[in-house]
């Protein structure tokens, strides 16, 4: 506001007075006016003072908000990763409001679905000590839960049976605890070699094992013969504990398998069903007939890899109980303790004819051969056989078609 105060020229002292009275109150409503713009320029800066520190403030919270809203989605990142560790959302989760509540929410639901992801793996590796990862593999399975009766895989494969001998007068002379004890111990010491050598065993029946060998006879022949050295290592063991020692036969053969998962819709367990699995059952036991170790068809020598890298004796041609066919059954000598190995080696050439004269019908011959093995190697159990085969057909008519098989009347 402009005040304007006009002086006259020549005035009288009232009029002066008047005028300086005027005067003065003009300048007390000036400095009123003053003070209220003063006042209002004070509560303007006093407001926009608040108003700033409040936006600063609200701006502080605002910037925590969003970092932390940003740090329950990266902990959402971390569970999808799998690093998910509950002390990232530990100070949003201390928060009042719903974010805390969101992120407390979060921390428990990711905890309780860890531990339950814990159980289900420890159930999965319970499952895989009774279903094998490499029989999931071998039928194309993910997990346990994906198997379906019926399911089965076809094709040729070396199969491989092993069964301790004379276990029922062994378990006659041990309470149940120990029978239980000695199977655990014995197939703990045994059953390793099968997987190391793409094996993976079927079943366990008793203390007999059924294994198969997807990829062929060499992986079979190895696992039995690693099998065998450490049945050696574990009868020792036996010795020094005033144990008898173990015994056992092995028996592997090749043809087209079919394994897969028989039973019922309630009770499923894996197999391995063809004629072939019945034939190397056969192969075990005789393995005791035999009295050797391991015993291999001749159509597992047709498919080894590398033949010459195994002293493989022929034993035999035989026609086992319950089937028409005859079997080639070959010895393999590398399992074999010094030194039965050696001899056996040895005597191989003498072996082999006798072998072919016996074949031939001649068995005056034959029985020479045989007879000279056993002057050398007492033990040697087939050429004992051969003896007494030879002293049979001779106090009884010789077939007519004989051609050097053998038939057995028992199993």
């Amino acid at each position: 506001m402009t005040t304007q105060i006009n002086l006259a020229q020549s005035t009288s002292p009232e009029e002066l007075k008047t005028q300086l009275q005027d005067l003065m109150e003009k300048l007390e409503e000036v400095e009123d006016e003053k003070n209220s713009y003063e006042t209002l320029v004070e509560i303007i800066t006093e407001h926009s003072t608040d108003l700033e520190n409040q936006i600063r403030h609200n701006n502080r919270e605002m910037q925590t908000y969003i970092e932390q809203v940003k740090k329950v989605i990266d902990a959402a990142i971390a569970v999808k990763n799998n690093c998910f560790e509950p002390q990232i959302l530990s100070d949003v989760a201390a928060r009042s409001d719903t974010l805390g509540e969101l992120a407390q929410v979060f921390s428990h639901m990711v905890q309780t679905v860890k531990a339950r992801e814990q159980e289900l793996e420890k159930l999965l590796q319970a499952y895989g000590r009774f279903v094998p990862d490499e029989f999931l593999q071998f039928l194309g399975k993910q997990s346990i839960v994906d198997f379906q009766l019926g399911d089965h895989v076809s094709k040729e494969m070396a199969i491989m049976f092993s069964d301790i001998r004379s276990f029922t007068t062994m378990a006659e002379q041990m309470t149940a605890q120990q029978n239980f004890n000695f199977i655990n111990s014995y197939l703990q010491r045994i059953s390793p070699g099968i997987r190391n050598h793409n094996g993976f065993i079927v079943k366990y029946m008793g203390d007999g094992v059924m294994a198969v060998f997807p990829e062929g006879v060499d992986d079979a022949i190895q696992a039995g013969i690693v099998k065998l050295e450490e049945l050696q290592k574990y009868n020792q063991s036996r010795k020094i504990n005033g144990e008898i020692p173990v015994n056992i036969g092995i028996g592997i053969h090749v043809g087209d398998t079919m394994v897969g998962i028989i039973g019922e819709a309630n009770r499923m367990q894996a197999d391995a069903l063809s004629d072939h699995v019945n034939i190397t059952a056969r192969l075990e036991g005789l393995t005791k007939y035999y009295g050797v170790s391991l015993l291999i068809s001749g159509e597992v020598v047709q498919r080894l890899s590398q033949p010459s890298k195994y002293r493989i004796r022929f034993l035999d041609r035989a026609i086992v109980k319950g089937r028409q066919e005859a079997i080639t059954v070959c010895e393999v000598l590398d399992v074999e303790v010094e030194p039965v190995r050696s001899l056996k080696i040895l005597t191989l050439p003498i072996f082999e004819d006798g072998l072919e004269q016996y074949c031939q019908g001649n068995f005056a011959n034959a029985k020479v051969c045989f007879e000279k093995i056993v002057g050398l190697n007492p033990d040697d159990k087939p050429s004992q056989i051969y003896l007494e085969r030879i002293q049979a057909l001779l106090e009884n008519s010789i077939p007519a078609n004989w051609n050097g098989v053998w038939q057995f009347t028992q199993k």
